[in-house]
């Protein structure tokens, strides 16, 4: 099973991105089959944050179309949510140390930690998820 970051429920939703139209394909494709598919909360509450923020976008989202997006993928039926596990502080706590992450790098290291402990293949756009050892990634890029 997948789980996408954010930046591909951004690409896709958001149509003043570059690549709007590549991403939105993708994730149609997959709202659109028989895949199952994870989500987490962490990374819808921050789609919501960053679709809707005037600092990032000329035309940032409405609020309620933000949540509309989010609803799509909670109640999609072949969605299922993912939340920190048992073994996800080990994990997390690992992958910070091994890539000496700080900053911006720690969300990214908690993210793959959930993928990790899921089993997840991890769907994104931002190549520095390459340094997570155990990650199983894909890059999609148009």
């Amino acid at each position: 099973m997948t789980l996408c970051d954010v930046n591909i429920y951004i690409y896709a939703f958001m149509e003043e991105s570059t690549y709007y139209k590549f991403y939105n394909n993708w994730l149609s494709k997959l709202l659109n089959s028989d895949t199952y598919f994870f989500y987490t909360e962490i990374i819808l509450s921050s789609f919501v944050r960053i679709a809707t923020n005037p600092k990032i976008f000329d035309s940032p989202s409405p609020l309620n179309k933000a949540f509309d997006f989010t609803k799509i993928i909670k109640d999609h039926h072949m969605s299922n949510s993912i939340m920190p596990g048992a073994n996800h502080w080990k994990i997390f706590k690992e992958l910070c140390k091994n890539t000496k992450a700080i900053g911006n790098d720690i969300t990214d290291a908690y993210l793959a930690a959930l993928a990790i402990e899921a089993g997840a293949e991890f769907i994104t756009a931002d190549k520095g998820f390459k340094k997570f050892n155990g990650l199983k990634l894909k890059l999609l890029k148009p």
